[in-house]
């Protein structure tokens, strides 16, 4: 395993819910101050997780969008050699989560603005040379089902939007040389084994996005699903848990935080339950040579995290 290719994802900066302020997060700044440090604890790539509400007022300082970064910097072209000056040399991939717009009952709009920046952000996956766009096939289960009470017995309807959705997307990524990889939360409607479903009925270019811990929260062994669909993985994240799932936590409208413990869903990576270290190992012995992201979501100190990721790292067998 070469552990130099591991990449870290963004995700692990939370201006929602993290310290300093949202003032500082929004700075250029804080970013540029950051990304030196991203390569100091031993990455070299990053993964962006695309977030259109930055779009929409603030500071345009937060790098996760095309127009913050075309504000900040001109092109995407600038910001990546503004990263490749800090030591990171790739954007390994971008994100993308429609939760944001599941906030009515008008179906229509859910997908309409859905599927505009889904296609904002896999442009933006292709100007920063990006391998994958990985994208939530759904909103939270427990938002949907609040806005849209009938959801169980409109499923087919919903599923037959998505795949849709998902088809055209498939061939705007074929065209731009990015991957198109379905994430699978344990909070979606296509959690665990339900996402194949989804990719079944999905060209052969879109693959699998293995989440480790989100695959644990949802019951499923992720050593054995990944041995079952190596063939078909496109993206792997390196998350880790310690929750068990044993109130339909993921049926709820908040699932990442759960309004029954003090507790947060994730851990970082090698601080939980997940056996990381030997899903490590299977991918070397499966012949697994795609793209590796390390994802710390949640944490409280994204600084201490990376420095505790990067030892846990430095554990595992060359």
């Amino acid at each position: 395993m070469n552990k130099d290719a591991i990449a870290i994802s963004l995700d692990l900066i939370n201006r929602h819910y993290q310290e300093p302020n949202r003032n500082r997060y929004e700075g250029k700044y804080f970013w540029e101050e950051l990304y030196p440090l991203i390569r100091a604890s031993g990455f070299r790539g990053i993964e962006i997780p695309y977030e259109p509400v930055w779009q929409f007022g603030g500071r345009s300082g937060v790098p996760m969008n095309r127009y913050c970064i075309n504000t900040k910097y001109g092109s995407a072209t600038a910001y990546r050699e503004v990263l490749r000056q800090s030591g990171i040399d790739r954007v390994t991939g971008v994100t993308f989560d429609p939760n944001l717009f599941m906030r009515n009952d008008n179906l229509g709009f859910f997908f309409g603005a859905s599927g505009h920046f889904a296609g904002e952000a896999l442009a933006h996956a292709a100007d920063l040379g990006a391998d994958y766009f990985a994208i939530s096939p759904s909103a939270y289960y427990g938002r949907m089902a609040h806005y849209h009470p009938d959801l169980e017995s409109s499923m087919d309807d919903v599923v037959g939007r998505e795949t849709e959705l998902l088809g055209g997307l498939a061939a705007k990524a074929a065209e731009a040389g990015v991957d198109l990889v379905l994430r699978n939360e344990f909070w979606s409607l296509f959690r665990g084994e339900r996402v194949l479903t989804l990719l079944g009925a999905l060209p052969d270019s879109v693959k699998l996005d293995i989440d480790t811990a989100t695959l644990t929260i949802a019951g499923i062994a992720p050593a054995d699903f990944i041995a079952a669909h190596v063939g078909r993985i496109g993206c792997v994240h390196l998350t880790d848990t310690d929750f068990v799932d044993t109130t339909d936590n993921w049926k709820s409208s908040n699932p990442e935080f759960p309004a029954e413990r003090a507790t947060q869903v994730f851990r970082d990576p090698g601080t939980g339950s997940v056996d990381l270290g030997g899903i490590v190992q299977l991918l070397d012995r499966l012949g697994y040579d795609g793209p590796i992201v390390c994802s710390a979501r949640q944490t409280r100190d994204p600084f201490r995290a990376l420095l505790r990721i990067r030892a846990f790292l430095n554990q595992l067998p060359n």
